[in-house]
């Protein structure tokens, strides 16, 4: 029986396997890890091998060598995380199955490939980055715009080994032997937008845009992550076409659901990264519970093209590039357990505090969780803001 090779590593429902539509008479086949194997479809399911994690590419290949000796050849590779996309399109090369190949991936993946696509375009503005091997190319960064510069990983996620050169001692970081390529890129300390949606390869069929209440670089033990839709109104707008000529410039004539970050300095937008997925942390969840649209199953629809079901769902709940449901959403992530006060009234779901589970993801292994919903903004603000205070406050007696 063919089948659906499917690349899997979240431990919660972001992705709801059970519901989305198959090719006729095709079954899915999962490699995953031992903390998600429990939020696959067991219905569905045909079987199931677990790795130690995904992040181990040779691993990956090795097991989905494994896999196709025994079932033959997929019909379909799928990822929808983040940190499978590169794998699943290695397997595709190698096996020369349909799907987004290498080359297509990695322009959302390598930092300096976004950057190059993002530099064909003028609604953006692009900062400078090198290399971090590249000597001369660091050296004329720091002619040209001096310090501070920012040191990350150029595949990483989640913000994951950023680390901020202020002075010249700190370029000595820059020699140490590192797990992964690096980049060296002009440092913003703008405020920081998270643009979510769907591109249908002409026109963004619909987004939202939210800013982030401090920065995912921030996030940390003592240090929690939040995000709050922007208002109806110009701001948003100046955005979404600002982003339409981004995406032309990225995905001419491809669909893509897409995570965008953007600094917002003033009236000048910044690029600072693209992804072709859903956007992590409580994103998937709200757009499924707040607007009735499920950016995953597109995700799911692009990759096995078994259906167009949620394509036209949102479609249909959408105008203009934006959702036709005025409701906003926000969302409040950390790393410590604790439970907000009563009180707030937008606060609509929290994840429970005596859940004990691994996660391989920085996001989802959370152990404070709290999505937010109100037609009013300020309302948002209040609690998001309230939120922060009461998690401060709590850490604080735990240090």
């Amino acid at each position: 029986m063919s089948y659906v090779l499917c690349l899997h590593r979240w431990v919660g429902r972001q992705a709801l396997y059970d519901e989305y539509e198959l090719p006729a008479g095709r079954v899915i086949r999962a490699i995953c890890t031992p903390e998600s194997l429990g939020s696959l479809p067991a219905a569905r399911l045909a079987s199931s091998s677990t790795l130690a994690s995904l992040d181990d590419a040779d691993a990956v290949m090795a097991e989905a060598g494994r896999v196709i000796a025994q079932y033959g050849v997929p019909e379909r590779v799928v990822a929808l995380n983040e940190g499978d996309l590169l794998n699943a399109a290695a397997i595709r090369e190698r096996w020369a199955i349909h799907g987004d190949a290498p080359a297509w991936v990695e322009r959302f993946r390598d930092k300096l490939s976004m950057l190059a696509v993002a530099n064909r375009q003028t609604a953006i503005a692009v900062l400078p980055a090198v290399a971090a091997d590249d000597a001369q190319g660091v050296r004329q960064l720091l002619q040209r715009h001096g310090y501070p510069l920012v040191l990350k990983p150029r595949f990483g996620t989640a913000s994951r080994g950023v680390r901020i050169l202020r002075q010249a001692q700190d370029l000595a970081l820059l020699q140490d032997a590192q797990p992964e390529p690096m980049m060296v890129q002009v440092f913003c300390a703008a405020p920081i937008l998270h643009v979510d949606g769907w591109w249908d390869g002409e026109q963004v069929v619909v987004l939202t845009a939210s800013r982030y209440v401090n920065s995912c670089a921030d996030f940390g033990p003592d240090s929690p992550l939040g995000s709050i839709e922007l208002a109806e109104g110009d701001d948003e707008r100046r955005i979404a076409s600002r982003v339409a000529e981004l995406l032309a410039a990225f995905a001419p004539g491809r669909e893509i659901v897409f995570h965008l970050e953007l600094f917002a300095d003033g009236d000048t937008l910044r690029f600072l990264e693209i992804g072709a997925r859903v956007g992590g942390a409580e994103i998937p969840f709200l757009w499924r519970e707040v607007r009735d649209i499920d950016l995953v199953g597109i995700a799911w629809e692009l990759q096995t093209e078994a259906s167009s079901r949620y394509r036209e769902q949102a479609r249909s709940r959408s105008r203009d590039g934006r959702p036709l449901h005025g409701e906003r959403g926000a969302w409040v992530i950390g790393r410590r357990a604790s439970t907000p006060d009563a009180g707030l009234g937008t606060l609509y779901w929290s994840q429970p505090q005596e859940l004990q589970r691994s996660a391989s993801g920085v996001y989802e292994g959370a152990k404070t969780r709290l999505r937010l919903r109100s037609f009013d903004r300020q309302a948002l603000e209040r609690d998001v803001e309230s939120i922060f205070a009461q998690l401060s406050h709590a850490w604080s007696l735990q240090a």
